[in-house]
């Protein structure tokens, strides 16, 4: 690997909410490309591809909540809980700035508080797997 994507990584280790969001977002990068891939060989309806992009962000957040808490050692329920939280606001900042989709009423606030909900599992589990 490249000194400098090393210096990277390690700089974002100090930081275990940035080093899970930025995780997280990978993940959800690769979810999404392999569901475009899916999408264009099978014949998907609108409901399959909600529910693929739905699991995707869930599987994504848990991943980048296991790596943040996994990172820090430590309050692995908070770091992974602060995780799915700003991967969640990130997401939100998204839907409102592009697409206008996203509205704050009680299912809007429900699937920002699962985001994090399935962060702090995943950074109970992240500290456990053991850290620094």
């Amino acid at each position: 690997m490249d000194s400098s994507v090393r210096g990277t990584l390690r700089l974002l280790r100090r930081f275990p909410i940035l080093y899970g969001v930025t995780w997280a977002l990978f993940y959800a990068v690769l979810g999404t490309l392999g569901i475009s891939v899916w999408a264009h060989t099978h014949t998907l309806s609108d409901a399959q591809i909600t529910t693929a992009a739905y699991v995707i962000h869930c599987l994504a957040v848990l991943c980048g909540a296991v790596a943040g808490s996994k990172t820090a050692g430590e309050r692995g329920w908070y770091y992974g809980g602060m995780t799915g939280l700003c991967y969640a606001v990130i997401m939100v900042i998204i839907g409102v700035a592009v697409y206008n989709t996203f509205t704050f009423d009680a299912p809007g606030a429900f699937r920002v508080l699962l985001m994090a909900l399935i962060g702090a599992c995943g950074g109970i589990i992240g500290v456990n797997l053991g850290g620094r």
